[in-house]
């Protein structure tokens, strides 16, 4: 018997191990959304936030299994507890449900393109009209929140701007670095939108469940963050997906 005890404890000690190397992988989810994340793209640029993520998980040492989905079913499982991390602006939602583990960027813009000839001046003059949102996006935020707009949920920039161009919606939301590129990869010319208004300007973090990953990991997430920033990392990973003609 003790003969067969010592040769099973090898086998024990590494499963063991391997539980416990599972156990430790952090799960992210990543936008499925332009240029967050990129499919063949012709450059060979996977996505920004596909680069951040990859960056932050290699500096801090730390295994992560990362699931590009669309941004309605991340945040669906980040409330379910089945995705632990997430690239994402800083909203009411995220600053109620998520901890904000690190800055990323401290100033993302989300503007308002709205159909050629139409005037407004602030998001209060498109109470009555229509504007087309992705599905998902700024849960919480003011562009969401004014109840007199009527919000029509697409699944991305791309059926926005179609809509737009369609005349059936008055106006679209979304971040800058978002609409300025689906403009450039759709072939919107500047006669084909009326105002652009910056309505919003909030912070890229990187936010985790509460609770749900070990303080040790959050230290290293949190440390690896910051000197990407601090070394210009991030601020170079924009610049490559900011369309040349909007820089």
């Amino acid at each position: 018997m003790k003969h067969s005890l010592n040769h099973m404890l090898p086998l024990v000690i590494a499963l063991f191990a391997a539980n416990s190397s599972i156990a430790d992988t952090v799960e992210f989810g990543t936008f499925d959304l332009a240029p967050y994340v990129l499919h063949d793209d012709p450059q060979g640029r996977p996505g920004l936030f596909m680069e951040i993520t990859t960056a932050i998980a290699d500096r801090a040492d730390v295994p992560v299994d990362n699931s590009v989905l669309p941004i309605a079913r991340v945040i669906k499982n980040l409330e379910r507890g089945l995705t632990d991390c997430v690239v994402a602006l800083e909203t009411p939602w995220t600053l109620e449900h998520l901890i904000q583990v690190s800055e990323i960027h401290d100033q993302l813009e989300i503007i308002i393109a709205t159909r050629p000839g139409f005037e407004i001046t602030q998001l209060s003059d498109l109470r009555g009209q229509r504007l087309a949102i992705p599905r998902g996006t700024f849960r919480g935020s003011p562009v969401m929140a004014e109840p007199d707009i009527e919000h029509v949920l697409t699944n991305g920039y791309e059926q926005s701007i179609d809509l737009l161009r369609a005349g059936r919606v008055d106006a679209i939301a979304g971040t800058a670095l978002s609409l300025y590129h689906s403009f450039t990869t759709e072939n919107v010319k500047r006669p084909e939108v009326g105002v652009v208004l910056p309505v919003e300007s909030n912070s890229l973090w990187l936010q985790c469940v509460k609770g749900q990953v070990p303080d040790d990991q959050l230290a290293k997430l949190d440390q690896a963050t910051s000197a990407l920033r601090e070394e210009g990392a991030i601020d170079a990973f924009l610049q490559r997906y900011i369309p040349p003609e909007f820089k």
